[in-house]
């Protein structure tokens, strides 16, 4: 299904409904790429959140040389916001779904985006470990075929998307979608079929489990292990740093999916995860998780010191 990227990217209007840690990102990179975007979120403290971390991305994009000041402007140009759902998604024609990793949720949202959306818009899901034939049980059968999920990673700081079809997910969409996160420069790995957790995903997925509970029964700090991990497989980033940028309160959520799936007590998360995301302390977002010293608004891994 790779092969050669198809040239034409038909989208020019993105609506991105959750501007939370990723929606955030996610709205940034289609601007960065010449999109019209809309962030829709119903509170304004969202949007300003939202806007700060745009701003800060902006000045580091400058700062780096990767844009000039006009360059930087009319990327601030090319976002709005809006608090109306109806409004966000009138002129869209792709809208990315970035709620909070919660079915019954994003099934609304999904019913909803039906019924508002245009014809022809296509309809996806930033979720990790949740199923598109799940979340659109209540959207019209044509609009499934404009269906399909993606997985991200940091769409800030690098090219990695996980995407995936489902069984309703038309040719004419693989296509549309594919040319258009290569517009955006990721290279997506594509996952033919519907399987909980996409396939890289999916593997990731092992890994954190087994550091959750490495880390609540006492075998590791989660730092010395990081550093560990750094070492052994030359990467510049650990699996609870990645955890805490993700936002340890979606991994709560990822992870409670998975054992709510399988009734095995090894998916069950650890009570010491749901303590520390009841203290407040979710990672980057928050400033604070399985290290501390994160920029929030910036949203950077900037790590001043370990928990």
């Amino acid at each position: 299904m790779m092969g050669t990227p198809v040239e034409v990217d038909n989208i020019k209007h993105v609506t991105v409904v959750g501007i939370g840690t990723q929606g955030s990102m996610i709205a940034f990179r289609n601007a960065l790429y010449g999109k019209q975007v809309t962030g829709y979120s119903r509170t304004e403290k969202s949007i300003l959140t939202c806007q700060a971390k745009v701003e800060k991305w902006l000045a580091y994009f400058v700062q780096e040389g990767r844009l000039n000041e006009e360059e930087a402007n009319a990327v601030r140009k090319r976002i709005r916001y809006a608090r109306n759902l109806e409004e966000a998604c009138q002129d869209a024609e792709l809208v990315v779904e970035n709620v909070p990793e919660k079915l019954a949720l994003k099934q609304d949202v999904f019913e909803q985006l039906d019924k508002i959306c245009p014809t022809g818009c296509l309809l996806n899901s930033n979720t990790s470990s949740l199923l598109m034939s799940d979340i659109y049980v209540r959207v019209s059968p044509e609009r499934k075929k404009r269906t399909f999920s993606v997985d991200h990673d940091d769409p800030i700081r690098n090219n990695y998307l996980e995407m995936m079809w489902n069984a309703s997910t038309s040719e004419a969409t693989k296509k549309a979608a594919l040319a258009h996160y290569h517009t955006l420069g990721f290279e997506p790995v594509v996952t033919e079929k519907e399987i909980k957790g996409y396939s890289i995903n999916r593997v990731w997925r092992a890994v954190k489990r087994e550091c959750l509970h490495l880390w609540a029964d006492g075998y590791v700090d989660p730092a010395e292990f990081d550093r560990g991990w750094r070492i052994e497989w030359n990467t510049n980033i650990g699996p609870f740093q990645l955890m805490d940028l993700i936002g340890l309160d979606t991994i709560y959520n990822i992870e409670t999916s998975y054992y709510e799936a399988s009734g095995e007590a090894r998916d069950k998360p650890p009570v010491k995860l749901k303590e520390m995301i009841d203290q407040g302390q979710l990672g980057m977002k928050s400033g604070r998780g399985f290290y501390s010293g994160y920029d929030r608004e910036a949203g950077n891994l900037s790590v001043d010191k370990h928990k």
